[in-house]
């Protein structure tokens, strides 16, 4: 959803973004002060390029500078507070900008004041897990309990699809034995977040020179996890699947890994 169409209603627009896989930001008046146009509560959707989509604030002045903090919370994956502030008020007191708040000067005639909360919206993250076996089962469940989109491939005739191009990717080859090759060389062929494998490292070795021969670089196979998962000393499947799932959120919520296995 690219262009502005403030015909259609909040709910609607967010409907549509969400089956998209769009990210965007919802700006929320949450206070006024003096004259101002939009009043506490008001609210807009941004899309990751700065348009408005459904929603209104107000002029210029004000959705100028809240449309680049929407593009900045989004990238930043942060949320941020607006603050605009007429002339007087904004010399005479000493305010910085800092990663949550963001001062404006408010040049309007009117020379309201109003705080605007800015927050960013993502897709659903994916879990893509190839495998049809007790290990994949349990990474099935792990993934829609906490509200990924999961997406399992048990076949050699399937490969990733209809996946959202704005959405995080987490991939687990959870094969063992069934198709590990094709799966590896499918993941590597998307762009992902993580790709975990379900093998000792032993067989990595293995399935690596292989590769290597096939004409797989090096650079590709670094990104291969192996062996997935924080290592919690996991025996059973569900244990497995545990260690392998927490490894992917604290991937997800700190953009790195404790350890590496490679």
């Amino acid at each position: 959803m690219t262009k502005n169409n403030k015909k259609l209603n909040f709910e609607t627009v967010f409907k549509m973004l969400e089956e998209e896989g769009s990210s965007f930001a919802i700006a929320t008046v949450i206070r006024t002060m003096s004259s101002t146009a939009a009043k506490p509560g008001m609210k807009a959707i941004i899309s990751h390029e700065g348009q408005i989509l459904s929603g209104w604030l107000g002029g210029s002045c004000v959705t100028t500078a809240v449309c680049n903090t929407a593009i900045e919370t989004i990238n930043l994956k942060k949320t941020k507070l607006v603050v605009l502030r007429p002339s007087d008020l904004q010399d005479d007191n000493e305010i910085k900008n800092d990663d949550q708040v963001f001062h404006k000067k408010n040049y309007c005639p009117s020379e309201g004041s109003m705080d605007i909360f800015v927050e960013p919206f993502y897709p659903k993250p994916e879990l893509i897990i190839y495998g049809n076996t007790p290990i994949a089962d349990e990474l099935v469940k792990f993934g829609k309990k906490y509200n990924f989109n999961v997406i399992n491939i048990v076949s050699e005739a399937e490969r990733i699809k209809n996946s959202s191009s704005n959405s995080e990717k987490f991939i687990v080859l959870a094969t063992q034995g069934d198709g590990d090759l094709r799966a590896i060389n499918d993941a590597l062929e998307n762009s992902s977040n993580y790709i975990g494998l379900v093998a000792s490292k032993k067989k990595f070795t293995v399935l690596k020179k292989k590769m290597v021969e096939d004409g797989v670089s090096d650079a590709k196979l670094k990104r291969i996890i192996c062996p997935a998962g924080i290592d919690i000393n996991a025996v059973m499947p569900e244990e497995v699947a545990l260690s392998i799932f927490a490894e992917i959120i604290q991937f997800k919520r700190s953009g790195k890994l404790t350890n590496r296995k490679f």
